[in-house]
């Protein structure tokens, strides 16, 4: 009876070590957060989220990319997540300290170093020097761009350089000679008020954009130096000033938007006094132009793009090349494989480059690029001339923004708002601005 008693005991056991064998409901990793995901894409199961900000137009492009990818790739399917650009670097921020963030992020020069330092995205060089993740034909200071602490976290997606669109419309029928590479402040200032005088209430000069801390930053490169110098502001109280006042007066001529215009205006192109035919100049990225032209009110206006004014007896051209928007992965990611092999099907395959054209900026892809561009429509045709002319007209790019920055940026965003609607004498709002940004900066390093 004994032995009967044992017999069962241990058939019991063995039946319950069978069944937990064939449950799958080990707490373990599973095979493909290890081996870059290979079960998972045999049986079809792998998804990678990806986030980006942007317009309309470039969500529609890059989900063909997407749905291109998906077609290739059939084992691996891509959730897209995408927002315009207001607060997604807030959301980002969230999601890295939840451990949830996309496997595919959208990344932006000014804040690659904080997110690459916090652990918060992947390191590509193991799959660039394999060659999963092709950068032969990249410039190399592209490379240099997506490169923290000698380790690179982000590909280029496009090059862009910062200008100035403006309504050529406009400029032919107020007899108005259209904005010279030559340009300066003043010249932009006086063609600003001009605008507004001649087109009468509710047309301005141009969006005001003294809020704006990338189009500040050309201001202060012409001075011959950076913005920020490792860890510190670098911009002088009176830099600031000559800053504001310059877009206070012009806000008093009407040759840029009042401070109740701006404070309405966000950042999609759609809601920009320009696209909505009351502005006639706007600050922006090269990249943009096309979607500029696309959501216009008027179509049959044709809008041109020309640099950044330059300073009066600057020290240094402030204008410059920058990687439009990078891609990366997510340092937490289970797939890193499957990341890498999206982001270089994103920027080297021929199909995927020829849908996205130059929205994000010129591809950075040489090879790509130098077959492309025979074919772009002539808005297209326009972004890869004034790149032409930024690479002739231009300084080097400052390294990348340091940890803080968005604070810093948020501030500055503040500090223009305080001072267009009167909330505080100007000086004050500039020293309360440089003491904050300092000791933001400070406890970040």
């Amino acid at each position: 009876m004994l032995n009967t008693k044992k017999w069962v005991t241990l058939f019991c056991l063995s039946l319950l070590m069978f069944a937990t064998a064939c449950s799958g409901g080990s707490s373990g990793p599973s095979a493909s957060s290890n081996e870059g995901g290979k079960d998972g894409e045999a049986s079809g199961n792998i998804e990678l989220r990806m986030t980006w900000w942007g317009s309309q137009t470039r969500h529609d492009l890059t989900t063909k990319v997407i749905k291109l990818f998906e077609e290739k790739h059939p084992g691996i399917t891509i959730k897209p997540e995408y927002s315009g650009w207001d607060g997604y670097f807030d959301k980002l921020t969230t999601q890295v300290a939840g451990s949830n963030a996309p496997d595919i992020i959208q990344m932006d020069y000014a804040f690659l170093t904080d997110f690459a330092r916090r652990g918060a995205l992947l390191d590509l060089t193991p799959y660039a020097e394999n060659k999963e993740l092709r950068t032969e034909d990249h410039d190399k200071s592209m490379l240099k761009a997506g490169s923290i602490d000698d380790k690179l976290y982000a590909i280029t997606l496009g090059v862009n350089a910062p200008g100035v669109i403006y309504d050529a419309a406009v400029f032919k029928e107020l007899g108005i000679e259209e904005p010279q590479e030559s340009w300066t402040w003043k010249d932009f200032s006086d063609v600003a008020a001009k605008i507004a005088a001649e087109k009468g209430d509710g047309f301005y000069g141009s969006a005001d954009v003294s809020g704006t801390t990338n189009m500040f930053e050309v201001f202060i490169r012409q001075t011959g130096k950076g913005l920020f110098d490792g860890g510190t502001l670098t911009a002088t109280s009176e830099e600031l000033k000559q800053w504001f006042d310059m877009w206070g007066a012009l806000r008093e001529n009407g040759g840029a938007t009042s401070a109740e215009v701006t404070a309405s205006t966000t950042n999609a192109l759609e809601t920009r006094p320009i696209s909505l035919g009351t502005a006639a100049m706007d600050f922006a990225w090269s990249n943009q132009l096309l979607t500029f032209q696309q959501v216009n009110k008027n179509q049959d206006h044709k809008l041109g793009i020309q640099v950044l004014p330059h300073g009066v007896g600057e020290k240094q051209i402030g204008e410059y090349l920058k990687a439009g928007q990078f891609l990366s992965g997510y340092g937490k990611t289970k797939h890193p494989k499957e990341v890498a092999m999206f982001i270089d099907f994103m920027v080297n395959d021929p199909e995927a480059t020829a849908i996205l054209g130059s929205e994000r900026g010129v591809p950075v892809n040489s090879s790509i690029r130098e077959k492309m561009q025979p074919t772009l429509p002539e808005a297209e045709q326009a972004i890869f001339q004034f790149i032409d002319v930024v690479s002739k007209n231009s300084s080097e790019i400052d390294p990348p923004y340091p940890q803080g920055f968005s604070e810093v940026d948020t501030s500055f965003k503040s500090a223009s708002e305080q001072i267009a609607f009167g909330q505080g004498n100007t000086p004050d709002v500039i020293a309360q601005f440089i003491e904050g940004a300092k000791a933001t900066l400070a406890s970040s390093q």
